[in-house]
């Protein structure tokens, strides 16, 4: 028969583990290449009723701008760098720095739940999503062009 103490202790320590996974795990969203390398070169989207306004660059990283709902503007820089020993794994890697009124709040973020303000936090992802959309749609553009085929042939006007 197992001692009770034995599995007391299993189950502090399953339960640690949980614990432990749920406060050190990432709750918010990876800045990714994937899916955000591909956006037009300049746009302007509304989200949450307020217009955002971006500007790539052909590396695929970007900068966005917003106001928020106080008559502040916020904005967000995204790099995208392949370095370092682990170029395999940050190729795919954002760092986005983030400023409020050209006051920095957060830098080298990797991924969101790193934004300390929550309210802050809830607008760059809703920004970041919609953004994200629409990178998937320039790629589906892309290859929907790419893709197609040449309607008749030349013609001598008046034929």
């Amino acid at each position: 028969m197992i001692p009770m103490e034995l599995v007391y202790l299993l189950a502090a320590i399953g339960l640690g583990v949980l614990v432990y996974r749920y406060f050190t795990g990432h709750g918010g969203l990876q800045i990714s290449k994937a899916a955000l390398g591909d956006l037009p070169a300049q746009g302007e989207i509304d989200v949450r009723g307020h217009p955002v306004r971006w500007s790539s660059a052909d590396d695929g990283s970007f900068a966005a701008i917003w106001p928020l709902a106080n008559d502040h503007v916020a904005s967000i820089r995204v790099l995208f760098t392949a370095g370092g020993e682990d170029a395999e794994e940050d190729r795919d890697q954002g760092h986005l720095e983030l400023a409020v009124d050209r006051r920095r709040m957060a830098k080298d973020v990797t991924w969101t739940d790193q934004i300390r303000d929550r309210s802050l936090r809830a607008d760059v992802e809703a920004v970041l999503k919609a953004l994200a959309r629409e990178a998937k749609g320039a790629r589906r553009d892309a290859r929907r062009v790419a893709a197609a085929k040449p309607v008749g042939g030349k013609r001598e006007p008046g034929e």
